[in-house]
């Protein structure tokens, strides 16, 4: 491991790799992403052509040419959104199911659960009968636990 990683807060960055897991699962397994694919090679498919009268079409002549560019960067950022995504899974995924299940469920609940943190709070206290207090450890040993797992022992 670099020596650089001694320095890096792994703590901060196992809690936001874990609140953006959603996001990167709803952006890997969303049809939306295809059909806007679709559309935008469909776009591509029909470009338009050159009026033949003689004058000219428009103010700029290349407008056709940076519809073109524009439309196959927005093909290429899709794509890159979907493999960012894809090689976050696989990272997060080992780590994530390395955890126990009592784990996984308190970091669910404490950082992807609905409601207030209060409310949260008050749900792991309940599944496991335990105080306020040993909420919170229970939690931050937890994120211990991925850290080590997405970043090994440091």
């Amino acid at each position: 491991m670099h020596v650089m990683t001694r320095y890096l807060d792994t703590r901060k960055a196992t809690i936001a790799a874990l609140t953006d897991y959603p996001l990167m699962e709803a952006q890997l397994h969303s049809d939306n992403n295809t059909a806007e694919i679709q559309a935008l090679r469909d776009d591509l498919a029909s470009p338009s052509s050159p009026r033949l009268d003689g004058l000219p079409g428009a103010k700029d002549p290349h407008a056709g040419e940076n519809r073109l560019a524009a439309t196959l960067d927005a093909i290429s950022m899709i794509e890159r959104r979907q493999e960012a995504a894809r090689q976050y899974m696989d990272w997060f995924l080992p780590a994530w199911a390395a955890l126990s299940e009592d784990d996984r469920y308190t970091l669910e609940n404490f950082f992807l659960g609905q409601g207030s943190q209060d409310e949260r709070v008050a749900v792991i206290e309940a599944q496991f009968c335990i105080q306020r207090d040993s909420v919170y450890r229970r939690k931050n040993r937890a994120v211990d636990r991925l850290a080590t797992a997405l970043y090994g022992r440091i």
